[in-house]
This record gives C-alpha cells, sequence and structure tokens, in this order.
C-alpha cells in the first residue's frame, strides 16, 4: 500500500474519534481502535459503488445503526483519479473540532458593552470561539442579545458570553437551502400532514428563568399544532408544542459545543427528535484544485436521533451522532476527495416517524416517501435511497450552495 493510502486510512481512523467523547471535555477514545471491518466504509473504486455502499446506510430508523460503531461514510483509502498533486498531499488542516476560547480585544469587548449591531462587529471568523465578556447577569445578556436579533450567535455559560458563530455567507445559505429542500418533500402533502418552518424560532428551555436557545432552523407537523389546547411540555409561552426536527449549522462554532446543546437542550425528554448538523470545516489558505478551480473545504452532515439512540440503548442519557456523511471535497487530512463530485452520490434521510413524532395519529401515517434533489432522481438507475417512508435529501445541493457562497477568489 502507498504512502498516501496509509495516510488517508489514518484519517478515517481519526474522524470517528470525537463521537465517543465523553461529556465535558473528557479524553477522546478512537472508536476505529481496534480496527474494524463492521465500520461498513465504502470502497471508491467506482461512483456507483460508493454511491451504493452509502445508500445502504441511510435508513434513519434501520437496525443496522450500532451506537458502539457509529456510520460514517466514505472516510476510507482515497483512490485519485485526475487530479492534481498538489491536493493530494496529506497537510495539517487545522478544523475547528478543538478551537480554544480566547479573549476577545478591548475593541470587541466595548462593542459588547455598547449598542452596536452585529454587523457592526469587524471579527475573523478564524478567531472564534471568542469570549466578550464574564460575569454577566443572563437577564442583561438578554437584553443585548434580543436588540441585535442574534441569539443563536452567541453562548452563555455561567456569566460568560461567547460569541460562536457570525452570519458568513457559508452559514446562512446552508440553512436556507437545507430548509428549502426539506420543505420541497411536503408540497403534495394534505394540509393536516403539513410540516410548518418555524426558521430560529426562540425555543425555551426554562420557562420560569426565560432562558431560550436558538436553531438555525425547526419544523414542526401541522398534526401537533392545536389552536384551543397548549401542549404538554411547550416551547414557549404561547403553549405551542417543541419542533420534532432541528437544523443547525456549525462552521466556528466546535461540534463539541454543539453536542453539548444537543443533550443539554434540544433531546431532553419530551423536545426534538432528531437533530441535522451540518459542519462546515476551516478553509484557511483558501485552497483550491489547481486544474479545476474546486474549493477544497471539509463539509460533514451528522444526523443524532433520540429514538434510534434509545432503541440501542433504552437507558440512554447521552446522544451522540447515530449517522456522519461526509460530502465535501477533502478528506479530515486535507487530500483531495471524490466521493461527492455530482447528484445523488450523498443522501441524508429523515425518518417519516421521527418527522411526525409525538403526533395525534390516525389509522395510518401519512405514507412520505419524497426523494428531493435539483437533478431527477430516476430509479433504478441509482440505488433508491429510503429504505422506509420519509424524506431523502441530495447533499450535492448543500454542498454546491456553500461552494457557490465562498466565492470565486
Amino acid at each position: 500500500m502507498s504512502t498516501a493510502s496509509s495516510a488517508d486510512e489514518s484519517d478515517a481512523s481519526r474522524s470517528l474519534s470525537y463521537v465517543s467523547k465523553k461529556r465535558k471535555g473528557a479524553k477522546v477514545e478512537s472508536t476505529s481502535a481496534p480496527k474494524r471491518q463492521s465500520q461498513h466504509i465504502a470502497s471508491q473504486s467506482s461512483d456507483l459503488t460508493v454511491a451504493t455502499s452509502q445508500l445502504r446506510l441511510s435508513s434513519s430508523l434501520s437496525s443496522s445503526y450500532d451506537l458502539n460503531n457509529p456510520v460514517v461514510s466514505d472516510t476510507s483509502t482515497n483512490i485519485v483519479s485526475n487530479v492534481n498533486t498538489d491536493t493530494n498531499m496529506d497537510i495539517n488542516v487545522e478544523d475547528t473540532d478543538t478551537n480554544m476560547e480566547k479573549e476577545a480585544n478591548e475593541k470587541e469587548k466595548e462593542w459588547w458593552a455598547g449598542k452596536g449591531s452585529l454587523g457592526s462587529l469587524d471579527i475573523d471568523e478564524e478567531r472564534l470561539p471568542l469570549i466578550l465578556a464574564r460575569d454577566v447577569k443572563y437577564n442583561n445578556f438578554i437584553t443585548r442579545i434580543e436588540k441585535i436579533k442574534a441569539r443563536r450567535y452567541f453562548d452563555y455559560r455561567n456569566g460568560t458570553i461567547t460569541i460562536i458563530e457570525l452570519p458568513t455567507g457559508e452559514h446562512e445559505v446552508t440553512h436556507s437551502e437545507f430548509s428549502h429542500l426539506f420543505m420541497s418533500a411536503f408540497n403534495n402533502a394534505t394540509p393536516q400532514d403539513g410540516v410548518r418552518d418555524w426558521g430560529a424560532k426562540s425555543l425555551y428551555t426554562n420557562l420560569p428563568s426565560n432562558e431560550y436557545e436558538e436553531p438555525d432552523a425547526c419544523f414542526v407537523p401541522r398534526r401537533l399544532l392545536d389552536p384551543l389546547n397548549p401542549a404538554p411540555n411547550p416551547c414557549d409561552r404561547n403553549g405551542s408544542p417543541w419542533p420534532t426536527i432541528i437544523f443547525e449549522v456549525a462552521s466556528s462554532e466546535t461540534l463539541q459545543h454543539v453536542t453539548d446543546k444537543i443533550n443539554d437542550y434540544w433531546l431532553a425528554p419530551n423536545r426534538c427528535e432528531d437533530i441535522i448538523v451540518i459542519k462546515i470545516g476551516s478553509w484557511r489558505g483558501r485552497r483550491r484544485n489547481n486544474q479545476t478551480r474546486r474549493p477544497l473545504r471539509r463539509l460533514r452532515c451528522l444526523k443524532f436521533c433520540r429514538t434510534a439512540t434509545l432503541q440501542q440503548n433504552p437507558n440512554a442519557i447521552t446522544f451522540n451522532a447515530v449517522e456522519e456523511i461526509e460530502f465535501g471535497s477533502v478528506y479530515g487530512n486535507g487530500r483531495e476527495s471524490q466521493f461527492c463530485t455530482g447528484p445523488h452520490m450523498k443522501w441524508l434521510t429523515i425518518d417519516r416517524d421521527c418527522i411526525y413524532a409525538g403526533c395525534p395519529q390516525p389509522p395510518q401515517l401519512p405514507n412520505l416517501s419524497s426523494v428531493i434533489s435539483s437533478v431527477p432522481f430516476r430509479p433504478p438507475q441509482f440505488p433508491y435511497p429510503l429504505q422506509r417512508p420519509g424524506v431523502a435529501i441530495d447533499l450535492y445541493d448543500i454542498q454546491q450552495v456553500i461552494f457557490e457562497a465562498m466565492g470565486p477568489n
């Protein structure tokens, strides 16, 4: 085996290490040690082989989920063809999974203490997460945040205020495109089976203390919306039910921070069912393929599912990703990849029963089977991505809007 192939295999082992972290900064243990063939990491000998293997693993509540061996798609040995050799070398790619919080400078601290909008805060995204203030009362934090309408970009923990994200083009188009694709699946649904897009709604995690978090997008089935009776476990003061699906984009925000937020708030009992996270890797150096000008950036989609986790372990109190899908243009070690170079190669599936979790059920839930892609999907030309009723989203579409937002330079 070549040195290059060995490097990719090593990176594949490292790429899963974060999902076996214990909460709150415990030491990382790789889930790939010892290496197991049962990880189902797909060979990339052909596009069809890659797609077939990945799609076989995508059904949301499949019994193939093994929380001791989470599904990871295509982080295996890179068989490269027609790739500029300058992009096929191991490099030190700094991702934001382990970014340490930094202290803001005086000018940035003055911005927090003042009345400026988020747009007036001149910060390089590469410096995030950034601590802006300490020993701040929660009510003062909320007052400042609500004036600039930016709760989802900030974290408040024990009086410390940290800015974790910025509304960059890549961040904004990602949740916009996901919402468009997901909602397209219900275009032909009956009114009672429709889904509402609540966007970045304030979800109250503690109503008496006025504490709330905001995801980038969230969705609730109309079957849960009862204008006459408040939900038994409401997410706001209006008595609204919790959404069943949450979508979050993490660019400068670390995966550990997202996972903590998911466990502390969103997947607590009687709240959400599925959390979908798109992790946009760092683009330091603004690397591109020298021949095609294709951006070289790591993109991952992670799915957290409460039901799938509890099916594996009824006593689970911590929820890690049940599926991780690589759909960018590089591996974790920076080498250019070919596993998502066109439509229908990478799919995210969301199970119907998760979307409609908690709904008053008629004799049968709506028979929802929707495959969403910008390019017509014609089975049996490609493997069908849904093994159960639900929604399948072509991640190539999300990859492309991210790359477009990055610009030509």
